[in-house]
């Protein structure tokens, strides 16, 4: 009796030890794929700095994590040959980017036929505002004397290229270029792509 009641515990053991295997390595296995989806990796992205873009977006041959992450986001994005959008949701320290403190986006100027900066919440959101300002692009932007410009993102009304972000809390910011040639030199030679941003954090509140 004593044998069959060891055995059976042996078993019992055994079981729960499988399962718990099993367990983790599903889990493992959705925890990965989610990162490749939400995050990407060295295969899926190109990295400058804070930003990053998925160089195979809208394309027909996209890889299947691209894929998901565009699906993911509700996006209809023109092939990469064509146009590149930059997320960043860190500052120029690696900070994360966050309505509770003033940041400076500085251009410099940018070769390109079109562009845009825009702000979202944490949840891809536009920010509700009572200018109703979200975004500036080419057209729309102040410039500095020499072609570069400055976009203020801030709690507060600010003079110029001002895009509020009162209440929002963390914060992403979307660069989009739209010109083959300018898109085509940032994948061939993404650490000297130029016309990147720089995020630089002003002040926080107290």
């Amino acid at each position: 009796m004593n044998v069959l009641i060891e055995a059976l515990i042996s078993l019992v053991s055994l079981v729960t030890r499988l399962a718990m295997f099993l367990a983790i390595v599903v889990l493992g296995g959705f925890g990965s794929a989610w990162v490749m989806v939400h995050s990407g990796s060295a295969l899926s992205t190109v990295v400058e700095g804070p930003w990053v873009t998925w160089p195979q977006s809208g394309r027909s041959d996209a890889d299947p994590y691209t894929r998901a992450h565009t699906a993911s986001l509700g996006l209809l994005p023109l092939n990469s040959s064509m146009s590149l959008t930059y997320h960043a949701r860190n500052d120029e320290t690696g900070a994360r980017i966050h309505s509770s403190c003033d940041y400076e986006v500085d251009f410099e100027p940018i070769d390109a036929v079109w562009w845009s900066l825009a702000v979202f919440d944490d949840a891809g959101g536009a920010i509700p505002n009572a200018a109703e300002r979200y975004a500036f692009n080419a057209a729309t932007v102040t410039r500095d004397a020499d072609g570069g410009a400055t976009v203020v993102l801030a709690r507060d009304a600010r003079p110029g290229n001002w895009l509020p972000t009162r209440g929002a809390g963390n914060l992403t910011l979307a660069f989009t270029v739209q010109d083959p040639r300018w898109t085509s030199q940032s994948l061939d030679r993404p650490h000297q792509a130029k016309g990147l941003p720089v995020i630089r954090k002003v002040n926080c509140a107290g």
